[in-house]
């Protein structure tokens, strides 16, 4: 009797696992984990490289505009790497991720403040107090510069200019 029941069990565990995986993907990437090293581990990923790195919320209506423009320019310019980081909390990963899909960001490195916020935005930099839209751009020696307020086209223009002549 365990024969026959066996085969029925693992079809439906099979069926449940492919439907699993298909819901994950119509929902997006989730967004990883942003905690204490994390901004180390995204240089550390793009050694010699320039990008921008973005911190957004969903509570904040110009960080939107702002995706719909850095969605519009990575499909202009390929070579523009961004780095989104979400200050929202864990608990909003789905909303997130389905924030970052809408905006047509889905293939975006996307994080997600997995800790205290405040402790998070000091490490990432002592001067920022929170205001958003804010953005760094890193050249190749990651130098940065920070911009506080939602990004133009003409600076992430310049910008493109200045590290991919």
């Amino acid at each position: 009797m365990m024969t026959h029941l066996f085969p029925g069990v693992l079809k439906r565990a099979i069926w449940l696992l492919v439907l699993g995986i298909g819901a994950a993907a119509v929902a997006g990437t989730a967004p990883l984990p942003f905690e204490s090293g994390s901004l180390e581990k995204i240089l550390d990923s793009r050694a010699g490289k320039p990008f921008l790195l973005v911190m957004w919320s969903l509570e904040c209506p110009p960080c939107r505009k702002e995706m719909d423009l850095l969605a519009e320019m990575r499909h202009q310019h390929p070579k523009l790497d961004v780095v989104l980081v979400s200050t929202d909390e864990m608990e909003r990963a789905d909303q997130v991720a389905a924030a970052v899909k809408g905006h047509g960001l889905e293939k975006t490195e996307s994080w997600l403040f997995a800790g205290p916020a405040q402790r998070l935005r000091y490490e990432i930099d002592p001067d920022w107090y929170g205001e958003m839209p804010r953005s760094y751009f890193y050249d190749a020696n990651h130098e940065r510069a920070a911009v506080s307020g939602a990004l133009e086209e003409a600076q992430i223009q310049a910008w493109l200019e200045h590290v991919h002549p």
